[in-house]
């Protein structure tokens, strides 16, 4: 790489074409050659610096000044944007998470554990480079279409529904959106690499600087889902008071029943009314109506269930998710209590509702 400054845009082309033919002739007096046609070129200027040159010449070849180059896995493009590496990232981990969605169905697919592996390749496509492009991608006007392809490879890990929120899905999955991971992974790297500079760096004060830059991580991600008019309110009042418990725990996987009851997103009548499947929002076993509340906590169909699950997490009668949360974060085996209880009662629902669709799509039974 030879890296070429000047005062105006005119010099600067001199001085690049000259160097770069002075080290072309030396080292094809090492009898090597040189290939001027896979050349690259880049020129870093301000936006307004005038009349732009197109073209800087190596070896009697005109090279085109590209908007963009790749070194070390990253396209730096002339304004330091980074925009044509975030389209690049874009593209290249949506085939990724394309191909993986097949591998990875809801039902009767591999478990968190696995899909975490999946999400983990992903995500390193994602963030590679972060700590040189992390200050621009706030600015950047790509985050939404980053965000939308954390927020696929999330609903994927939890087997949850494509129309659950990212803020419902980035909780449940453990994936902090880029927009605080990001400049997190940059906080580490800068502060490690100060560190070896001042001679300091050892094992463990690498580890406290992790582990500061994610508290702090978590505090800023908090910041922003306490404030009003999120999406995902149901599931947020529920993990965001246990939010680094819940993060760090060495516990527990979401699976497709458990994340119904945690998103309301799910065979519930006053949901499947809302997006159109159903006319009413009663309740199939009891005629209220039904919603994932109304399943957690008051349907009478489930109340022996509910009572062993009370008992066994330590619940009071007026128990809300936060609470649930609480108590399967703490244990191992309060989490497969609930887990067991979700498994149930969804799959108890899933069956009737498809008997109610079964017997209104049904012909009657001719007179005999």
């Amino acid at each position: 790489m030879i890296v070429v400054t000047g005062s105006d845009l005119l010099h600067t082309r001199v001085r690049a074409c000259l160097l770069a033919n002075r080290i072309i002739d030396a080292i094809q007096r090492l009898g090597l050659a040189v290939a001027t046609e896979k050349t690259e070129a880049i020129l870093f200027c301000a936006e307004r610096a005038g009349d732009i040159p197109n073209q800087i010449i190596v070896n009697d070849v005109g090279i085109d000044l590209s908007p963009s180059i790749k070194y070390l896995g990253v396209l730096i493009d002339s304004q330091w944007s980074f925009s044509d590496h975030f389209r690049y990232v874009e593209d290249k981990a949506g085939k990724v998470v394309r191909a993986l969605n097949r591998l990875m169905p809801n039902l009767k697919g591999p478990d968190e554990r696995q899909r975490r592996l999946y999400a983990n390749a992903i995500m390193s496509v994602i963030l590679y480079g972060a700590p040189v492009w992390a200050n621009e991608l706030k600015r950047s006007q790509l985050l939404t279409s980053l965000n939308r392809l954390e927020r696929s490879v999330a609903q994927r890990v939890i087997s949850g529904y494509k129309i659950v929120s990212a803020n419902a899905a980035f909780l449940l999955a453990r994936m902090p959106p880029l927009r605080f991971l990001a400049p997190a992974r940059k906080k580490m790297y800068d502060q490690v690499e100060r560190l070896k500079t001042d001679g300091d760096y050892i094992k463990g004060r690498r580890n406290e600087v992790r582990e500061t830059e994610l508290a702090r991580m978590y505090e800023e991600w908090r910041t922003y889902l306490e404030k009003p008019n999120r999406p995902g309110e149901y599931t947020k009042m529920a993990i965001v008071p246990w939010l680094e418990a819940w993060m760090e725990r060495g516990h527990g996987s979401m699976a497709f029943h458990l994340t119904q009851l945690m998103t309301g997103h799910g065979c519930f009548a006053k949901f499947l009314h809302r997006i159109g499947k159903r006319v009413t929002r009663d309740c199939d076993f009891c005629g209220e109506e039904d919603d994932v509340l109304h399943t957690l906590r008051e349907c009478p169909a489930w109340d022996e269930d509910r009572l062993r699950l009370t008992t066994a997490l330590g619940l009071q009668r007026e128990f809300m998710l936060a609470d649930v949360v609480e108590s399967i974060i703490s244990s191992r085996n309060n989490w497969k209590t609930f887990s067991a209880f979700a498994e149930k009662v969804m799959r108890a629902k899933e069956e009737e509702e498809r008997r109610r669709e079964r017997a209104i799509s049904s012909p009657p039974s001719p007179d005999r």
